[in-house]
C-alpha cells in the first residue's frame, strides 16, 4: 500500500491527492487545503496546481536562487565599474584585494538583512534613565513618522546607532528601524519627501540601510562628481544604473 507523503500512513484512493511536482500521494486531511481548493483541483481545465511542502520549499528555493543570482550579477557590475574607474584613474589595482566569490555572497548576504531596514537621521532622542523608556520612546516616535508617510505597521524595532554620552542632553544618534519586509521598506523610502510638510519631522532624513561596499560607492561616486563640477562640468549629476551609483551627463543616455 502506498503511504502518504507527510504522515506515512497507509492511503486510499477517495481520500487522497497527488503533488504536480514530485507525483507524491498526500492525504487530503494532510495537505491543508480547503474544500473550494480542493473543488478546483478536480476540474479539468484547472489552473490551480498543489504542491507538497518539501516541493512548496523546493520551489522557495529557487526563487531566492534566483534573486542571488541576480544580485551577484549586480555586484559583478558593480566591480566591473569600480575597477574601470580605477583603471581610468591610473590607479594600480592589487589583483589579492579584489574581492572574491566568498566575498560576493557575504555582500549578497548582508545586502539581504538590510533590505529591510531604514535609517532616520536628526531624530530628537529623550535623555531617560530608564533604557526600556528609552527604548518605547523612540519606538513611540518612529511609528508616528511613519503614519505620517502612509506606511501601517506595528511589529517593528528601533535601535539607536552609536554611543550614548550622558553628558550631553543634545543627543540625535541616527534611528535603524527594522521592519517586517523590504517592501514596506522601500515604501517609507519612496515616501520619504513627505517628512518635509511636517513641522515636526521636516528635518529628519530617512535613508536606506546600505552595506559598506555601497557607502564606499557612493563615496566614490560623489568624489568624482565634484572633481568634475571643480573642474567646470555643470551638467552632470549621481545616476544609479543597475543599482551602481554612476557620474553621467544630463541628457545622455547610459548603457
Amino acid at each position: 500500500m502506498t503511504s502518504c507523503a507527510i504522515c506515512n500512513n497507509g492511503l486510499t484512493p477517495e481520500k487522497e491527492i497527488t503533488c504536480d511536482m514530485c507525483r507524491n500521494y498526500i492525504h487530503i486531511t494532510c495537505s491543508g487545503l480547503s474544500r473550494t481548493e480542493l473543488q478546483c483541483l478536480k476540474n479539468k481545465d484547472r489552473k490551480l496546481s498543489f504542491h507538497c511542502p518539501t516541493c512548496s520549499d523546493l520551489k522557495l528555493q529557487l526563487v531566492k536562487l534566483h534573486e542571488l543570482t541576480s544580485t551577484v550579477g549586480a555586484l559583478e557590475s558593480e566591480l566591473r565599474i569600480l575597477k574601470e574607474s580605477m583603471t581610468s584613474r591610473d590607479v594600480k589595482i592589487d589583483p589579492i584585494k579584489v574581492p572574491d566569490v566568498e566575498c560576493i555572497i557575504q555582500e549578497v548576504s548582508d545586502r539581504q538583512r538590510r533590505k529591510n531596514n531604514i535609517i532616520l537621521y536628526n531624530v530628537s532622542e529623550n535623555v531617560l534613565n530608564n533604557r526600556n523608556d528609552q527604548v518605547a520612546a523612540d519606538k513611540e516616535l518612529v511609528g508616528e513618522l511613519l503614519q505620517m508617510l502612509d506606511v501601517s505597521v506595528d511589529n517593528f524595532r528601533t535601535i539607536r546607532l552609536g554611543k550614548f554620552d550622558s553628558s550631553r542632553t543634545d543627543m540625535k544618534r541616527p534611528i535603524k528601524v527594522c521592519l517586517p519586509d523590504g517592501d514596506i521598506a522601500s515604501k517609507a523610502f519612496q515616501r520619504r519627501q513627505k517628512l518635509r510638510t511636517s513641522d515636526k519631522f521636516k528635518n529628519v532624513f530617512l535613508v536606506k540601510d546600505k552595506t559598506p561596499m555601497q557607502l564606499k560607492l557612493y563615496r566614490e561616486a560623489r568624489q568624482e562628481l565634484l572633481t568634475r563640477k571643480a573642474a567646470g562640468e555643470t551638467d552632470v549629476y549621481i545616476k544609479y544604473i543597475n543599482d551602481v551609483p554612476k557620474v553621467v551627463k544630463a541628457g545622455r543616455p547610459e548603457n
